[in-house]
Protein backbone atom coordinates (compact mmCIF):
# COMPACT_ATOMS: atom_id res chain seq x y z
CA UNK A 1 0.00 0.00 0.00
CA UNK A 2 3.00 2.32 0.88
CA UNK A 3 4.68 1.49 -2.72
CA UNK A 4 1.26 2.33 -4.28
CA UNK A 5 1.14 5.63 -2.85
CA UNK A 6 4.87 6.30 -3.42
CA UNK A 7 4.31 6.15 -7.35
CA UNK A 8 0.96 8.21 -7.06
CA UNK A 9 3.82 11.02 -5.54
CA UNK A 10 5.60 10.70 -8.09
CA UNK A 11 3.42 10.27 -10.92
CA UNK A 12 1.94 13.61 -9.92
CA UNK A 13 5.21 15.36 -9.42
CA UNK A 14 6.29 14.09 -12.97
CA UNK A 15 2.95 15.57 -14.21
CA UNK A 16 3.64 18.83 -12.31
CA UNK A 17 6.89 19.32 -14.65
CA UNK A 18 6.24 17.82 -17.80
CA UNK A 19 2.30 19.59 -18.42
CA UNK A 20 4.30 23.05 -17.92
CA UNK A 21 6.69 22.01 -20.37
CA UNK A 22 4.34 20.76 -22.88
CA UNK A 23 1.31 23.43 -22.28
CA UNK A 24 4.57 26.00 -22.88
CA UNK A 25 5.88 24.00 -26.46
CA UNK A 26 1.83 24.04 -27.62
CA UNK A 27 1.99 28.13 -27.02
CA UNK A 28 5.75 28.82 -29.15
CA UNK A 29 4.03 26.62 -31.73
CA UNK A 30 0.87 28.46 -32.10
CA UNK A 31 2.97 31.61 -32.10
CA UNK A 32 5.50 30.09 -34.60
CA UNK A 33 2.62 29.58 -36.81
CA UNK A 34 0.23 32.34 -36.31
CA UNK A 35 3.35 34.84 -37.23
CA UNK A 36 3.97 32.92 -40.38
CA UNK A 37 0.07 33.19 -40.99
CA UNK A 38 1.34 37.41 -40.65
CA UNK A 39 3.93 37.11 -42.89
CA UNK A 40 1.72 35.48 -45.29
CA UNK A 41 -0.82 38.23 -45.35
CA UNK A 42 2.17 40.56 -45.68
CA UNK A 43 3.30 39.05 -48.76
CA UNK A 44 0.36 38.85 -50.48
CA UNK A 45 -0.92 42.33 -49.59
CA UNK A 46 2.88 43.20 -50.86
CA UNK A 47 2.47 40.78 -54.12
CA UNK A 48 -1.05 42.70 -54.80
CA UNK A 49 0.74 46.14 -54.05
CA UNK A 50 3.12 45.46 -57.09
CA UNK A 51 0.37 44.08 -59.37
CA UNK A 52 -1.20 47.61 -58.85
CA UNK A 53 1.98 49.50 -59.68
CA UNK A 54 2.55 47.25 -62.71
CA UNK A 55 -0.76 47.54 -64.33
CA UNK A 56 -0.86 51.48 -64.04
CA UNK A 57 2.88 51.98 -64.38
CA UNK A 58 2.18 53.68 -67.85
CA UNK A 59 0.42 56.39 -66.22
CA UNK A 60 4.15 57.17 -64.77
CA UNK A 61 2.46 57.58 -61.35
CA UNK A 62 5.33 58.79 -59.48
CA UNK A 63 4.69 59.00 -55.78
CA UNK A 64 6.59 56.99 -52.70
CA UNK A 65 3.90 57.47 -50.73
CA UNK A 66 1.68 55.01 -53.32
CA UNK A 67 2.74 51.13 -51.89
CA UNK A 68 1.99 52.50 -48.71
CA UNK A 69 -1.32 53.65 -49.46
CA UNK A 70 -2.69 50.91 -51.50
CA UNK A 71 -0.28 47.75 -48.86
CA UNK A 72 -2.78 48.66 -46.43
CA UNK A 73 -6.04 48.51 -48.52
CA UNK A 74 -4.74 44.59 -49.47
CA UNK A 75 -4.44 43.80 -45.91
CA UNK A 76 -7.02 41.10 -45.39
CA UNK A 77 -6.35 40.40 -41.38
CA UNK A 78 -4.95 43.63 -39.68
CA UNK A 79 -4.97 42.55 -36.71
CA UNK A 80 -3.18 39.62 -37.05
CA UNK A 81 -0.67 41.56 -38.78
CA UNK A 82 -0.60 44.12 -36.19
CA UNK A 83 -0.09 41.33 -33.31
CA UNK A 84 2.77 39.43 -34.53
CA UNK A 85 4.84 42.59 -36.77
CA UNK A 86 6.27 45.19 -35.07
CA UNK A 87 4.24 48.27 -35.04
CA UNK A 88 1.73 46.29 -37.25
CA UNK A 89 0.75 47.82 -40.95
CA UNK A 90 2.73 50.96 -40.35
CA UNK A 91 6.38 48.51 -39.48
CA UNK A 92 5.55 47.28 -43.10
CA UNK A 93 8.06 49.39 -45.22
CA UNK A 94 9.61 49.48 -48.69
CA UNK A 95 12.34 51.53 -48.26
CA UNK A 96 10.66 54.78 -49.10
CA UNK A 97 10.86 54.25 -52.78
CA UNK A 98 9.62 51.52 -55.21
CA UNK A 99 11.07 51.70 -59.18
CA UNK A 100 11.21 49.91 -62.53
CA UNK A 101 14.49 48.37 -63.60
CA UNK A 102 16.30 48.51 -66.79
CA UNK A 103 13.68 45.15 -67.68
CA UNK A 104 10.89 47.04 -66.98
CA UNK A 105 9.76 45.58 -64.15
CA UNK A 106 8.48 47.44 -61.10
CA UNK A 107 10.74 46.77 -58.57
CA UNK A 108 8.84 46.67 -54.91
CA UNK A 109 11.37 46.41 -51.45
CA UNK A 110 9.74 44.59 -48.61
CA UNK A 111 11.44 45.27 -45.06
CA UNK A 112 9.59 44.44 -41.53
CA UNK A 113 9.84 42.77 -38.30
CA UNK A 114 8.46 40.22 -36.88
CA UNK A 115 7.47 39.94 -33.19
CA UNK A 116 5.98 38.03 -30.57
CA UNK A 117 6.11 37.37 -26.61
CA UNK A 118 6.16 34.02 -25.08
CA UNK A 119 5.37 34.46 -21.10
CA UNK A 120 8.21 33.90 -19.25
CA UNK A 121 11.36 34.60 -22.22
CA UNK A 122 12.44 37.48 -23.92
CA UNK A 123 10.55 38.95 -26.76
CA UNK A 124 11.02 37.44 -30.03
CA UNK A 125 11.98 39.56 -33.04
CA UNK A 126 13.23 38.43 -36.58
CA UNK A 127 13.87 41.32 -39.29
CA UNK A 128 12.74 40.05 -43.14
CA UNK A 129 13.27 41.52 -46.57
CA UNK A 130 13.04 40.59 -50.06
CA UNK A 131 11.78 42.17 -53.37
CA UNK A 132 8.66 41.88 -55.49
CA UNK A 133 8.73 42.43 -59.46
CA UNK A 134 6.18 42.78 -61.25
CA UNK A 135 6.14 42.90 -65.08
CA UNK A 136 5.10 46.96 -65.72
CA UNK A 137 3.12 48.19 -68.24
CA UNK A 138 5.14 50.91 -69.44
CA UNK A 139 3.94 51.50 -73.40
CA UNK A 140 6.35 53.55 -75.21
CA UNK A 141 8.59 55.21 -72.20
CA UNK A 142 10.97 57.01 -74.25
CA UNK A 143 8.41 58.89 -76.73
CA UNK A 144 6.36 60.20 -73.70
CA UNK A 145 9.68 61.35 -71.68
CA UNK A 146 10.94 63.38 -74.12
CA UNK A 147 7.91 64.73 -76.34
CA UNK A 148 6.64 64.79 -79.65
CA UNK A 149 8.79 65.84 -82.50
CA UNK A 150 6.68 67.67 -83.70
CA UNK A 151 7.38 71.72 -82.08
CA UNK A 152 3.45 72.51 -81.92
CA UNK A 153 2.54 68.99 -80.14
CA UNK A 154 5.86 68.79 -77.80
CA UNK A 155 4.40 67.98 -74.65
CA UNK A 156 5.75 68.74 -71.47
CA UNK A 157 4.81 68.24 -66.94
CA UNK A 158 3.30 70.60 -65.03
CA UNK A 159 1.51 70.14 -61.55
CA UNK A 160 -1.28 71.32 -59.38
CA UNK A 161 0.62 74.66 -57.97
CA UNK A 162 1.69 75.40 -61.86
CA UNK A 163 4.98 77.12 -60.82
CA UNK A 164 6.83 75.85 -64.45
CA UNK A 165 6.76 73.54 -66.51
CA UNK A 166 9.25 70.78 -66.74
CA UNK A 167 10.35 69.00 -70.52
CA UNK A 168 11.75 65.99 -68.22
CA UNK A 169 9.32 63.10 -66.34
CA UNK A 170 12.12 62.61 -64.37
CA UNK A 171 12.90 66.03 -62.77
CA UNK A 172 14.21 66.22 -59.37
CA UNK A 173 11.54 68.60 -58.87
CA UNK A 174 8.54 66.17 -59.40
CA UNK A 175 10.33 63.40 -57.68
CA UNK A 176 9.11 63.04 -54.24
CA UNK A 177 11.93 61.12 -52.48
CA UNK A 178 9.50 60.07 -49.45
CA UNK A 179 11.26 58.11 -46.26
CA UNK A 180 9.81 56.69 -43.62
CA UNK A 181 11.66 57.48 -39.99
CA UNK A 182 11.30 57.95 -36.10
CA UNK A 183 9.70 60.81 -34.95
CA UNK A 184 12.50 61.50 -32.81
CA UNK A 185 15.03 61.27 -35.79
CA UNK A 186 13.03 63.49 -37.84
CA UNK A 187 13.02 66.13 -34.65
CA UNK A 188 16.56 65.89 -34.40
CA UNK A 189 16.77 66.59 -38.42
CA UNK A 190 15.01 69.88 -37.35
CA UNK A 191 11.61 69.00 -39.03
CA UNK A 192 8.55 70.35 -37.88
CA UNK A 193 4.70 69.12 -37.80
CA UNK A 194 2.73 69.51 -40.67
CA UNK A 195 0.33 71.98 -40.56
CA UNK A 196 -2.40 69.36 -42.50
CA UNK A 197 -1.79 66.11 -40.75
CA UNK A 198 0.11 67.83 -37.56
CA UNK A 199 -2.67 66.62 -35.36
CA UNK A 200 -3.60 63.33 -36.19
CA UNK A 201 -2.94 60.32 -33.92
CA UNK A 202 0.47 60.32 -33.57
CA UNK A 203 3.06 57.40 -33.74
CA UNK A 204 6.24 56.35 -33.36
CA UNK A 205 6.31 56.52 -37.52
CA UNK A 206 6.64 59.35 -39.49
CA UNK A 207 7.12 60.25 -42.71
CA UNK A 208 9.76 63.06 -44.57
CA UNK A 209 10.84 64.24 -47.45
CA UNK A 210 14.58 64.78 -48.50
CA UNK A 211 13.49 68.59 -49.67
CA UNK A 212 11.04 69.69 -47.04
CA UNK A 213 11.12 70.67 -43.67
CA UNK A 214 7.78 68.86 -42.20
CA UNK A 215 7.14 65.48 -40.80
CA UNK A 216 3.92 63.59 -41.55
CA UNK A 217 1.75 61.30 -39.50
CA UNK A 218 -0.06 60.32 -42.47
CA UNK A 219 1.14 58.75 -45.43
CA UNK A 220 -1.56 59.93 -47.50
CA UNK A 221 -1.57 63.64 -45.74
CA UNK A 222 -1.89 65.96 -49.11
CA UNK A 223 1.36 67.92 -48.38
CA UNK A 224 3.14 64.42 -49.39
CA UNK A 225 0.86 64.07 -52.86
CA UNK A 226 2.23 65.69 -56.29
CA UNK A 227 0.08 65.29 -58.95
CA UNK A 228 2.03 65.62 -62.38
CA UNK A 229 -0.27 66.38 -65.52
CA UNK A 230 1.46 66.00 -69.23
CA UNK A 231 0.07 68.74 -71.23
CA UNK A 232 1.15 70.40 -74.46
CA UNK A 233 3.59 72.97 -74.56
CA UNK A 234 0.97 75.29 -75.91
CA UNK A 235 -1.34 75.28 -73.56
CA UNK A 236 0.45 76.47 -70.49
CA UNK A 237 0.25 79.67 -71.00
CA UNK A 238 3.05 82.16 -69.86
CA UNK A 239 4.30 79.34 -67.13
CA UNK A 240 8.70 79.98 -67.04
CA UNK A 241 10.41 76.64 -68.13
CA UNK A 242 12.31 74.57 -65.10
CA UNK A 243 15.87 75.52 -64.49
CA UNK A 244 16.59 72.01 -63.51
CA UNK A 245 15.52 70.26 -66.29
CA UNK A 246 15.36 73.16 -69.35
CA UNK A 247 19.09 72.72 -69.45
CA UNK A 248 19.97 76.06 -67.62
CA UNK A 249 22.60 76.52 -64.80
Amino acid sequence: MKGRLKNRGNTVVEATLIIPVFLFGMLAVYHMTMSRLAEQIVYEAASETAEYLAEYAYLEIDSSLLPYIKFREYVDDEQLVDRYILDGVNGVTFFGYFGIDAEDNICLYVQYEVAFHVPFFPSFTSRHSYCIKQHAYVGDRNSADRGDTNAEETYVFITDNKEAYHTSRSCTHLKLSVHVTSKTSAVEKHYTPCEFCGNAKEGELVYITDEGNRYHNCPDCSGLKRTIYRVKKSSVGGLPQCLRCGGET
